[in-house]
């Protein structure tokens, strides 16, 4: 394996099993609790550094496929081009969802 390979297949699988759930889990819980707060002070929609990112790939293992596959089947091929083009709208629409959240916060 090559530089630019190892490059890829990392780079690659963090774009695809791990960025859009991590956008996506900023919209279902948007406070991170820190390491030493108390169990009673718990905070309403806040989970851990760990449970995000446990959440972060298990959203984007769910979400991913099934856009690909839905959007296969009103007739978008599946390629690499637009396997990339369409996590970049997942990423670009959870971006702004969550912007527009935030900003009305």
């Amino acid at each position: 394996l090559g530089y630019l390979e190892s490059f890829r297949i990392v780079f690659g699988s963090v774009y695809v099993l791990f960025l859009p759930g991590f956008i996506i889990s900023y919209l279902f819980f948007p406070n991170t609790k820190e390491f030493d707060s108390d169990e009673d002070n718990d905070e309403k929609g806040s989970i851990d550094w760990i449970e995000r990112i446990a959440l972060s790939f298990a959203l984007s293992i769910a979400i991913v496929p099934l856009t690909i596959f839905y959007l296969n089947l009103i007739g978008i091929k599946i390629n690499l081009l637009n396997s990339f083009l369409i996590i970049l709208g997942i990423l670009i629409i959870s971006s702004v969802v969550l912007f527009i959240k935030n900003k009305r916060n």
